[in-house]
């Protein structure tokens, strides 16, 4: 069996092949070469031959072999496989053609909120002046935007708006001035409503872009997903934009790199220019001039890290130096930051994790403070995959933030160093819980629960502001839905 197997494998590699050409040889060629009729003869006893060999049993046993080696032939595969081919490329031009948008333009949406089903916090009654309790059942969009984006192969461009609403949490029962300026510099008025709205070019991963757009800065711009589906204001967005001391979206110029080597590494690298909106009453300042700048390095959807820095200056309505009518005097207040942002994630498992520490200006008086604040923020998460036709995930995931550096009142200024304590502190913890739904026509959608609290902690030992000593806090759990394309 093994001498006939071997036969056949030699026929394979060496007959076939001269036989083939010979064949086309003749073809070409028109015959011609049989000199006499000797050789047909020959040809016809060798097929009578090859004729009753294959009804023998040994032929059969040696066709079996061949098959074995060779593999069965099969004529009918290769055409549906190519019909397959076909009829998908036909779908693709199909649905490029059906498309409204043109290749390189795709919608921007992102929505998230909720409403509290349970909330309380401390207010202080104007007219006793006594702390009592509020019920903070509300609820809110805490990130919403809206628009289109165009990515092209040298042309970039994005308009989008907002679609936020108040929070109460931040309205009421937040000690914190300046994350209600940061709000309402995002709210109030119609050019604030357009969230980002620049244009530019790129060449070879470099990129130039003009307009209002959010700064380059460590990974805010990885908050605009619906992540692990964490809701409020604290928890959907980033600290360094809530309460923090930058502005969520800056009006100006941006230059950098952001381009990715040996398919899974991507850096980049980026300055922006900017003037802000949030404005100081106390200061007299209606606008703040920024310098931002990172750079990170992402390894496909495993890491992403950043390290950024910024540098801001409030503007203020009369020069430094000079006296107002009020008998205020212009003075430079300015601020410097530092960030380090990372993103992890392996197997279903999260973890962001982000600190800032901010070197600020204030006043006191006709004297200027040099305090210094703090933000630390983690969140992991854990994300268990559905083989289900609509459901795609389940996940659950934690949060702390620990803020060092805390204001007394939200009633007093973000400048006013008499209401900011460098050395006192707070922290929040929270978790979520929820499901996601699979993407259908490029929009997916998710719903869950959050609760999150801040504990009582005491700022003011010694009662400087002669209001209280705490930071009383608030606790919250919050129903919440959201979408994303």
């Amino acid at each position: 069996m093994f001498k006939k197997m071997f036969t056949l494998l030699i026929a394979v590699l060496f007959v076939v092949p001269f036989v083939v050409a010979a064949d086309d040889f003749d073809d070409d060629f028109g015959g011609g070469f049989e000199e006499d009729g000797e050789d047909s003869e020959e040809e016809k006893e060798e097929e009578e031959g090859a004729s009753e060999q294959k009804q023998s049993d040994e032929q059969s046993e040696s066709d079996a072999a061949m098959r074995d080696l060779m593999g069965a032939v099969e004529t009918e595969k290769p055409a549906a496989k190519n019909n397959a081919q076909e009829n998908q490329m036909n779908q693709q031009d199909e649905a490029e053609e059906a498309s409204v948008l043109p290749k390189g333009l795709k919608p921007v949406l992102l929505v998230k909120g909720g409403f509290s089903v349970y909330g309380s916090y401390k207010y202080k009654d104007s007219a006793t002046g006594a702390w009592k309790n509020g019920n903070a059942m509300f609820g809110s969009v805490d990130e919403g935007i809206l628009g289109l984006e165009y990515l092209g192969e040298h042309v970039i461009a994005k308009g989008t708006v907002n679609l936020r609403t108040d929070n109460a949490l931040i309205e009421k029962a937040v000690s914190n001035p300046l994350m209600k300026a940061n709000l309402h510099s995002i709210m109030d008025g119609a050019a604030n409503a357009l969230y980002e709205v620049y244009g530019g070019v790129k060449f070879y991963d470099v990129f130039i872009k003009a307009g209002k757009m959010i700064p380059e800065y460590g990974l805010i711009d990885g908050y605009q997903e619906l992540g692990m589906g964490f809701a409020t204001p604290f928890l959907s967005r980033s600290l360094t934009v809530v309460e923090g001391f930058i502005p969520e979206t800056d009006a100006g110029f941006a230059l950098g790199y952001n381009g990715t080597f040996m398919e899974d590494h991507n850096v980049f690298v980026g300055v922006s220019l900017g003037t802000g909106s949030i404005n100081s009453e106390f200061w007299d300042s209606d606008k703040t001039m920024g310098i931002y700048g990172r750079v990170g390095y992402a390894f496909r959807d495993y890491l992403k890290a950043a390290v950024a820095f910024q540098y801001r200056t409030d503007f203020y309505s009369y020069p430094a130096g000079t006296t107002d009518s009020k008998g205020k005097t212009g003075k430079d207040v300015n601020l410097i930051g530092i960030g380090v942002h990372l993103k992890g994630g392996y197997a279903g498992f999260e973890m962001p994790v982000s600190f800032d520490y901010n070197m600020m200006k204030m006043v006191e008086g006709t004297a200027k403070k040099s305090p210094a604040g703090m933000l630390l923020s983690l969140a992991p998460g854990y994300a268990y995959q559905f083989d289900h036709e609509w459901i795609d995930k389940v996940s659950i995931a934690v949060r702390f933030d620990f803020v060092k550096g805390v204001y007394l009142s939200k009633d007093g200024d973000y400048l006013d160093y008499t209401n900011f304590k460098k050395a006192s502190n707070y922290f929040r913890i929270g978790a979520t819980a929820n499901f996601f739904t699979k993407e259908f026509a490029g929009v997916r959608g998710m719903t869950g629960l959050t609760f999150l609290m801040q504990p009582k902690s005491k700022v003011d030992p010694k009662n400087v502001n002669k209001d209280d000593k705490y930071n009383h806090g608030f606790t919250t759990i919050v129903l919440q839905a959201g979408a994303e394309f």
